[in-house]
């Protein structure tokens, strides 16, 4: 769902406290490529954890309803229709098969982001604002016990992250079309697809993606994971 699907999802739909931490747990798997390629979260470790402090908690959280959002959203009977509609665009033989069902599950994740930005472009500073509100240092050695990781280097990619403020252009159809090829790009295989196609793909999404569709079918799958609530952290104060 990327960044503003999730963070939308969470606290507007679901009515969760929007605590930084929390926040940033959510986007940390879909930043995560742009820190290290290597380096993995192990995720076996991030759902053993006792995080003690509260912070690293809902850190922890956050994470752990990624995950847990993720996999209801992708087997939800809207993304497998939409899916199928915009890898139908892409034509036979355009691409390989494992590259088309790739760009078609980017592009409906991006065209909910992109939608959400038109609906109200508030929604991205919003979100960035909570991330800026953590300690990266924190993060960065929080993660290194939750999720067992060197994150040494992460705080300098979230501070990046936040001053860029990219999603606040996501209104503009090039930007996230420009972010396909980026991912492209980091997974290796940039020229696996041409760029005419990378728009002929979002723009196809963009044009099936109902937020109302996802956030009812996501409710009826059992909503959202609630965050760590203060009382639930040994210590239960920062």
């Amino acid at each position: 769902m990327n960044y503003l699907g999730h963070y939308v999802y969470n606290h507007e739909i679901c009515g969760l406290p929007a605590e930084p931490y929390f926040v940033l747990g959510v986007a940390l798997p879909d930043l995560w490529p742009r820190f290290s390629r290597t380096r993995r979260i192990r995720w076996s470790q991030v759902r053993a954890a006792a995080a003690g402090e509260l912070r690293a908690a809902q850190l922890r959280a956050g994470l752990l309803n990624h995950a847990a959002t993720d996999r209801r959203f992708h087997t939800l009977p809207a993304f497998l229709e939409w899916q199928e509609e915009v890898g139908s665009r892409a034509g036979r033989g355009a691409v390989h098969p494992t590259v088309r069902d790739f760009l078609t599950h980017l592009a409906i994740e991006l065209a909910l982001d992109h939608l959400l930005v038109r609906e109200d472009a508030g929604r991205a500073e919003d979100f960035y604002d909570r991330v800026a509100g953590c300690d990266p240092l924190l993060v960065e050695r929080s993660l290194h016990v939750l999720a067992g990781v060197n994150a040494g280097g992460l705080g300098r990619e979230i501070e990046a992250f936040v001053r860029r403020r990219f999603l606040a252009r996501f209104a503009e159809r090039q930007v996230p079309v420009a972010v396909m090829g980026f991912v492209l790009g980091l997974a290796g295989a940039r020229s696996a697809a041409p760029a005419w196609l990378l728009g002929e793909l979002f723009a196809a999404a963009a044009g099936l993606v109902q937020p109302a569709r996802i956030w009812s079918e996501m409710r009826a799958r059992g909503g959202s994971p609630a965050p760590v609530a203060p009382s639930e952290a040994p210590g239960g104060r920062e």
